[in-house]
């Protein structure tokens, strides 16, 4: 049986709770909120579309038996220049829940989408004194996904074709890692048939992609619960998958988003592709920022 929880039922969880259902990759749901009527009125709103769904609602003891926990705390929305007393409130919230993971013996994968994502991700791993290796965060998988359709735009090849990853800190200190890019195991550096493509306008490019969606949408929440769906999917199944997402990386010691391998366990092999040392720095100022981020919750908490 595949048992997912969400903690935190705002747009980007309850869209996720529906999306789990409407693909059926949830045979039990778990729904948590702090607010008690907004969880009632999700699992009633749930329900008319999905009548058989097997829904437990505020009930922490379910916790302990799930395979995937999402958090989906805070406003995933913010500007990162807004998001102070968002961060407040996000940290805390963290620091709260502590208590009721550890009476359930969490032993599933959590995976976190609350920003700033990396920093958070790292304060959860510590406050819920869970394994690294059992606590990520969806990190740059999204900027990833932008950067591939602004290559395959540009290159005008399938998009299965094209490989590559962006490292370091989601809304933040992205590192775009040309080193590991490839469209049909060409590198970038040489022309793709017969068309050379321009690393500094892909990269702007790839910005384009999201900020498209904040313009139009107010809100880049659709692309993050459907790779939030394909991350869930690679642990479910088992599956080896590669994405960057945020992990504990010894190498930059601590969180950062990286490609990882994903299984049943969590993060399984760290993708070590070798990295031009100007990218290597570009990640360790990442790294960087995110323990000043992770300080400054710790200041909140004291």
């Amino acid at each position: 049986m595949r048992q997912i929880g969400i903690i935190g039922l705002g747009q980007v969880g309850s869209a996720l709770a529906a999306q789990l259902l409407a693909t059926r990759q949830a045979d039990r749901l778990v729904l948590i909120d702090q607010n008690d009527d907004r969880a009632v009125g999700l699992q009633h709103d749930l329900l008319a579309g999905f009548p058989t769904a097997n829904l437990v609602v505020q009930d922490w003891s379910a916790i302990g038996n799930l395979d995937v926990l999402v958090v989906a705390l805070g406003d995933q929305e913010l500007l990162r220049e807004s998001r102070f007393g968002e961060l407040t409130t996000t940290t805390k919230a963290i620091h709260d829940l502590a208590k009721q993971v550890k009476l359930v013996d969490f032993k599933g994968v959590v995976v976190n989408l609350a920003n700033p994502n990396e920093a958070i991700t790292a304060l959860i791993q510590r406050e819920w004194l869970l394994q690294p290796q059992q606590v990520i965060g969806l990190g740059t998988v999204l900027d990833t996904a932008r950067l591939r359709l602004a290559i395959q735009s540009a290159s005008k090849q399938n998009i299965n074709s094209i490989t590559g990853y962006v490292y370091g800190q989601h809304d933040g200190d992205l590192v775009t890692a040309w080193s590991t890019v490839r469209v049909n195991g060409q590198t970038i550096d040489q022309p793709i048939y017969g068309k050379k493509l321009d690393d500094h306008n892909l990269t702007v490019q790839a910005k384009m992609n999201g900020f498209y969606a904040l313009k139009g949408l107010g809100s880049d929440w659709n692309g993050m619960v459907a790779w939030t769906c394909r991350v869930i999917d690679a642990i479910l199944t088992d599956s080896n998958e590669v994405f960057s997402v945020a992990v504990n990386q010894p190498q930059f010691n601590g969180y950062i988003s990286y490609p990882v391998q994903l299984n049943h366990r969590g993060v399984g092999n760290y993708v070590l592709l070798p990295l031009y040392p100007l990218e290597e720095e570009q990640i360790e100022v990442a790294a960087n920022a995110i323990q000043e981020q992770l300080a400054t919750m710790s200041d909140l908490l004291k």
